[in-house]
């Protein structure tokens, strides 16, 4: 049976029905397969094409969705610890602190940084009142504190460290216990071996003209009796020496050479 696909013509010829490609090239003179036509680049485009180990890659692998994340993720963790860090610094930031209720009402102007600290009168552990003005030519650090308090005894050793190393240079220190009395606050002085100043307010009248809401709280006052700084909270040994400065600078600029 014929399987030409057209019809034979007078030389001898198969002519190819119309839609059907010409098979009989398909080959090249050395017998191999030979790209159809439509498979072949344009000239111009296959004199620019470039060997794959020419090709330009990415220097680096394009990250995955989940280590993305990782990376804001890390980048938000970051954030928030520098503004943790800026918010305890500041002045009147805070740190670890317990709340404690007054019983007694607030008197008078509030405290101001850069006016001078409110005046008060104390009892110590020795029977003796003494006053905030007593210390006036000496830089004060002002701790309203309670025995029962967590964060105030935690931070105690570093007061007292700080106080050692400072007490030459005319530091003074009073810790001002709130709502307690002699004998309880003695107790606790023993124990801890602490040595600077302890007072009594056990009326709270002196942390509510202070307006305390949490303790430890702190004030640094100057030489000349104005308030430097203040904070709610406890610290670590650096920012105590770094509050402890401040009030120390202003009172060495003060004092003639």
């Amino acid at each position: 049976m014929d399987r030409d696909n057209g019809e034979r013509g007078e030389d001898g010829q198969v002519a190819l029905a119309p839609g059907k490609p010409d098979v009989t090239d398909a080959t090249g003179d050395d017998g191999r397969n030979v790209p159809e036509a439509e498979d072949q680049l344009p000239p111009e485009e296959a004199e620019h094409e470039l060997p794959p180990e020419l090709v330009l890659k990415p220097p680096f692998p394009r990250p995955r969705v989940g280590a993305v994340r990782n990376i804001v993720a890390t980048l938000v963790v970051g954030l928030i610890i520098l503004g943790l860090v800026w918010l305890f610094d500041r002045p009147g930031g805070f740190g670890a602190s317990e709340s404690i209720t007054l019983t007694a009402s607030a008197s008078g102007p509030a405290p101001r940084v850069g006016k001078e600290a409110p005046d008060f009168r104390v009892q110590g552990l020795d029977g003796e009142y003494f006053r905030l003005s007593d210390f006036r030519g000496q830089p004060v650090w002002i701790n309203f504190w309670a025995t029962w308090c967590p964060p105030c005894r935690a931070e105690t050793p570093d007061v007292q460290k700080v106080y050692e190393e400072r007490q030459a240079d005319g530091l003074v220190i009073i810790a001002l216990s709130i709502g307690e009395d002699a004998d309880t606050v003695r107790g606790y002085e023993e124990r801890s071996g602490t040595t600077f100043t302890m007072g009594l307010d056990r009326d709270t009248a002196v942390a509510a003209r202070y307006r305390i809401v949490g303790i430890p709280t702190h004030y640094f006052v100057d030489a000349d009796g104005i308030l430097r700084d203040w904070r709610i909270g406890s610290m670590s040994e650096k920012t105590m020496n770094k509050k402890v400065d401040e009030i120390m600078s202003t009172d060495l600029e003060g004092s003639d050479p």
